[in-house]
């Protein structure tokens, strides 16, 4: 029996840069059994499945592993949400740890400054510098020496490689001046103060910006149920959510929240959905209705079935699934990793090499220009921007799509939108409200007690939205259902039941007369002349009659598709349902292309058809019969109210009916995808550009050089510009 795959999430202490994501994920692949390693900078986790092997290959072997890499494992989770909660905690203390650090630096630094205008001696400023070098830069110090130890360079590499040939420099010429020439006894106090101090308030700064990210889940986190008031015997207890099991009843007062997914036995309500549909308006409940975790009860009081666990509950999915997509690696976020790999030890060997070029060529003082130019390359040069740049710009924006009720499966969803050529709706459900009734029962020859009998046991079991309105008609008229023996479903077709001797079918009329039902072609024209959907009835190939069920068109839809075709998109619809009926729809929405009497493998090979023709096609719809379909197009989107087969098949997913939400989240996927390049593209620009002036390019035709306080800014604003320019994706217009 071959052994599943464990998911373990590892919250990580100590990364910094794009070096250390890759560092770390090199560690944990290079373990035999480890099937894939995702690690994540913006949260600090990292995502690990593997194949346990007793006594081979186990959670301890991750850590250690990853604390051979030279970082601090702060525990372990199989969820993505508890271990960004410690490894939230590990990263706020480090936040006020780098505040102190910064605060005394300022406080070490000032004097430096002031030197010459205070008359300070050369060992006062030596004095005031060691502190500042040793306790206010260890934080890159602590890192240097980790880097030594796994024989590996990263970001704090470079800053306190730097940090330490200015304060060495200096410190020389302070006590040995008399063995360099007059030109070279020039201290360096001001860059070892000014890398220092900048570098740390740029990390101070990205930490902060780096938590505004991720706020909008943070959000939904803090504000997620944590009890809930269960009935115990004869008596309600209130209980920790995680205590609360599947099939037990709770009780929610007016203006509390619900606590777990799960139906309405008793009591009328309305609730405020907002936190997972983005919808202001609160929707009524009753007896029947589907109620989800995190929404909030308003006028009256409701006894709910409890349907999931709280770590199942919509509100836990969506929160994990936009925690599970931030980490998973767009394309274009691998390639930058691959760069990554290999920048620091190549930005270290250029430095030294361009030291060694001034050393020898340049002007006097040959050492100071040296020196100057070792130091900036190294401050100037620290890849964290390129780290951040795609985590915070998918933290921000699938943060910002959880907001508006979408949560997007995996990051790779942002590259497709931004390729789409086509969106294929489906009809009933999708384009329509997905709640028809039935209009008329047209019996042939069968009697009517007779046919809703079997028809009510056919649909009994049924998930298709016109199953429910055959069965709330035949309940309505007091008719008891034929007994079942069996059961069988045909996606797109119809459903058959064995009762007794008797096989009845309810579904298509084409299904029906490929399975021998007495159909003749007056009859079948007669009822296509109806005005609605047909449902039909057959036992043992005796056509019973048939439903006329009718479907209203969402509000939304027209203008949904009007939304998607101003931005570009080809939009067609697509259904099992009759010509006639598909192209009113489809003329009521404003659809002008039209694939009809279909079934859900048809379905499937006309989005394939679609991209063997080298169009990017988006497939939208909820129900059982959409989900091959989903599963082929380059982008599955299902409605929250689907089927759970058609959500588990698509990449996207809306919480809210409102089809106008659909036109939204691609512009939002396609904003966060531009914002992810143009992250990437600064910090690209950002090293391409700054790395040649801090070699000291400019100085032989302009006089020119990047002092490395200033190279030690440039490379804080990167990382800081990022951030901001990913926090853009948190506004509420899109």
């Amino acid at each position: 029996m071959t052994a599943q795959p464990v998911h373990v999430v590892l919250p990580v202490r100590g990364m910094h840069c794009a070096s250390c994501v890759v560092r770390i994920e090199a560690a944990l692949k290079s373990l035999e059994g480890v099937l894939s390693a995702s690690a994540d900078l913006a949260s600090r986790t990292v995502a690990v499945s593997f194949v346990a092997v007793p006594g081979q290959l186990g959670v301890r072997d991750l850590k250690r592993a990853v604390e051979r890499a030279g970082y601090d494992v702060l525990g372990e989770s199989g969820s993505r949400v508890e271990a960004e909660n410690r490894s939230l905690w590990a990263q706020q203390e480090e936040e006020g740890v780098l505040l102190r650090r910064l605060q005394g630096g300022l406080f070490l630094a000032a004097p430096l400054y002031f030197a010459d205008a205070w008359n300070l001696s050369l060992y006062t400023r030596l004095l005031l510098a060691l502190p500042l070098q040793v306790w206010g830069g260890w934080h890159f110090h602590e890192g240097l020496w980790r880097s030594i130890r796994r024989r590996r360079a990263d970001m704090n590499t470079l800053v306190s490689l730097s940090t330490w040939a200015a304060f060495l420099y200096s410190a020389y010429v302070t006590l040995l001046p008399e063995t360099l020439p007059l030109a070279a006894r020039h201290d360096q106090w001001d860059a070892v103060s000014g890398l220092i101090i900048l570098v740390t308030l740029g990390r101070w700064l990205e930490s902060k910006t780096r938590g505004k990210a991720n706020e909008a889940v943070a959000r939904l986190m803090r504000i997620a149920p944590k009890t809930a008031r269960v009935q115990r015997g004869e008596r309600f207890e209130t209980l920790p959510i995680a205590e609360v099991q599947v099939g037990e009843v709770v009780l929610i007062r007016p203006g509390e929240q619900v606590g777990l997914d799960g139906t309405v036995l008793s009591g009328d309500s309305t609730v405020d959905e907002s936190l997972l549909t983005g919808e202001s308006l609160p929707v009524e409940k009753s007896a029947g209705s589907a109620v989800w975790g995190g929404t909030i009860n308003k006028t009256g009081a409701l006894e709910i079935r409890v349907a999931k666990p709280g770590s199942e509950s919509a509100l836990a999915r969506i929160v994990e699934a936009v925690r599970m997509s931030a980490a998973a690696k767009p394309r274009v976020q691998r390639f930058a990793d691959r760069v990554a790999a290999v920048f620091v030890p190549l930005v270290i060997l250029l430095a030294v090499s361009v030291a060694l070029v001034w050393a020898f060529w340049g002007p006097e003082p040959k050492s100071i220009f040296a020196l100057t130019c070792l130091i900036s390359v190294f401050a100037v040069a620290c890849p964290c921007a390129l780290g951040l740049a795609t985590p915070l710009a998918v933290s921000a924006g699938m943060g910002r799509a959880a907001q508006m009720g979408v949560f997007i499966r995996n990051a790779d969803v942002l590259e497709a939108v931004g390729q789409l050529h086509v969106v294929l709706f489906d009809k009933t459900g999708t384009l329509t409200e997905g709640r028809p009734r039935v209009e008329s029962l047209i019996l042939v020859e069968g009697e009517r007690e007779e046919t809703l009998a079997y028809a009510l046991a056919a649909e009994r079991r049924s998930e298709h939205p016109f199953a429910s309105a055959v069965r709330d008609y035949a309940e309505a008229q007091g008719i008891s259902a034929a007994p079942v023996d069996s059961f069988e479903s045909f996606p797109g077709r119809g459903v058959l039941i064995r009762s007794g001797a008797r096989t009845i079918r309810a579904g298509s009329l084409s299904w029906l007369k490929e399975n021998g039902a007495s159909l003749s072609a007056d009859q079948v024209r007669k009822l296509q002349d109806a005005a609605g959907s047909i449902l039909g009835v057959a036992q043992d190939g005796r056509f019973l009659g048939a439903f006329i069920l009718a479907d209203a068109v969402r509000p939304s839809a027209k203008g949904a598709v009007s939304a998607l075709k101003a931005m570009g998109l080809e939009v067609y619809l697509i259904s099992g349902d009759r010509n006639a009926l598909a192209y009113r729809v489809a003329e009521a929405v404003g659809i002008g292309t039209v694939f009809a009497e279909i079934d859900p493998e048809e379905k499937a090979k006309t989005v394939e058809r679609l991209r063997s023709e080298g169009k990017r096609v988006a497939m939208v719809g909820e129900g059982f019969n959409d989900a091959p379909a989903l599963s082929v197009a380059d982008i599955g989107i299902s409605l929250a109210s689907g089927t759970d087969i058609a959500t588990e098949a698509a990449d996207m997913t809306l919480m809210s009916s409102d089809l106008l939400v659909l036109a939204k989240a691609l512009r939002l996927c396609r904003k966060t995808r531009r914002v992810i390049w143009e992250n990437l593209f600064w910090a690209f620009a950002y090293n391409l550009l700054l790395i040649p002036v801090a070699a000291g390019a400019l100085y032989p035709w302009f006089g020119v050089m990047l002092k490395p306080q200033y190279a030690g800014a440039a490379m804080a604003l990167s990382s800081v510009s990022v951030a901001l320019n990913s926090l853009r994706l948190r506004r509420k217009e899109i």
